[in-house]
């Protein structure tokens, strides 16, 4: 059955347009038809397309007017604000313009005494605070200039005899008669 081509196996339920059968699609003749009225099937395809597309329209020029109607009530909302909202609402942005303003003023005043007592440029510094932008400088001013490590003896007096002090011994027994 595999090699069967696959139209064979569905070609009893194929209908060809020149076929012949009748136009109603389901494989059985239409009811009622007496040859004097149109098929059932027989629709007029274009009509309906062009009742639909003018149907679409219709809802689509629906949409626009209610967004233009949307944007005039937000317009018109606009303008019923009285005089005392609106320049409240300007007071507001101002006053937050001005806190930005502060607050920039400030850390950069942070930044340059920051920069004064720890040699760290004002540009690498970061932070929110004081505190953050000290801390932020020791952290930069550790990596630029680490600190060097002592030796792990240092201080002590050593415990052994120094590498060849036995040869030095002797030399300076050998030349001290000079």
């Amino acid at each position: 059955m595999h090699d069967m081509p696959h139209w064979r196996r569905f070609r009893n339920n194929l209908r060809f347009i020149d076929s012949g059968a009748d136009e109603g699609g389901s494989g059985e003749p239409a009811t009622g038809d007496t040859g004097n009225e149109p098929a059932a099937a027989n629709v007029d395809w274009k009509a309906k397309f062009e009742e639909q597309r003018a149907h679409s329209r219709k809802w689509e020029q629906r949409a626009k007017d209610n967004s233009k109607a949307a944007e005039e009530l937000q317009q018109f909302k606009d303008s019923q604000l009285s005089e005392a909202e609106k320049t409240a609402k300007r007071i507001k942005e101002l006053e937050a313009q001005n806190a930005a303003y502060e607050a920039e003023k400030q850390q950069n005043e942070w930044r340059s005494q920051v920069s004064k007592e720890t040699g760290v440029p004002a540009s690498l510094l970061h932070g929110d605070s004081l505190e953050a932008m000290s801390a932020n400088a020791k952290a930069i001013d550790q990596y630029a200039h680490p600190k060097p490590k002592g030796m792990p003896n240092q201080g002590k007096t050593p415990d052994g005899k120094a590498a060849g002090a036995d040869e030095r011994v002797w030399a300076n027994d050998l030349f001290s008669n000079l």
